[in-house]
């Protein structure tokens, strides 16, 4: 089982950060929509950093949700907890917590199936643009998922082997094998092979639903 490096720690740390940070502003997204219909005032930060939470850091926001200038709830930074966990995890732990950010960014996704020459296609999509996609045979599932952040594949796994490709702005980053071996450095080839899969290997799989 091979260790990663210091600067692959940092960017699978920001790669579990920014799924978490995108699943939260989705779900933000759709309070503030629902106050705006209601009528109720847009909530917002008051005043500068402060420490809420007794940790001995000036990183927790105070948030005021009604408009009145006052705060009425103090929302604690958890990023850096999150990065020390993180380094701290065993690769099998690691890789449990990217696959439930995946899971968690893609919840409440509207999907969209459909069945052409034995395969399975599937699309989820949040506000129109895509979380996941997939192909797999019907009968046997053995197939490829993607995951998207902002347009741009971010996780691909193989359904058959349960390999696990993660991917930070299209470099690949981290290989998981059986889910608990970590491969980080890779060959020139093992990169290009990955990298254009992850730039062009679900085309297929939104063409289908163009028909």
């Amino acid at each position: 089982m091979k260790s990663l490096l210091f600067p692959q720690l940092i960017s699978l740390s920001l790669l579990v950060f920014t799924t978490l940070i995108t699943n939260c502003q989705v779900s933000q997204a759709s309070q503030v929509s629902t106050l705006q219909a209601s009528g109720v005032k847009e909530s917002k930060i008051i005043g500068g950093a402060i420490d809420c939470d007794n940790d001995g850091r000036q990183n927790d926001s105070r948030i005021d949700d009604d408009g009145d200038g006052i705060p009425d709830r103090c929302e604690i930074d958890t990023s850096a907890t999150a990065k020390q966990e993180i380094n701290q995890d065993t690769p099998k732990q690691l890789f449990e917590k990217l696959m439930q950010s995946l899971t968690e960014m893609t919840e409440g996704c509207e999907d969209k199936t459909k069945v052409k020459a034995g395969v399975v296609y599937r699309i989820c999509t949040i506000n129109n643009e895509p979380v996941t996609a997939s192909e797999a045979l019907l009968e046997v599932g053995d197939g490829v998922g993607f995951w998207f952040r902002n347009n741009k594949v971010i996780a691909i796994r193989y359904f058959h082997s349960g390999e696990t490709l993660f991917f930070d702005d299209e470099q690949l980053i981290a290989k998981f094998s059986d889910d608990e071996k970590l491969q980080s450095e890779f060959s020139d080839e093992e990169r290009r092979e990955a990298e254009n899969l992850a730039q062009s290997g679900y085309q297929n799989i939104f063409q289908v639903f163009t028909e």
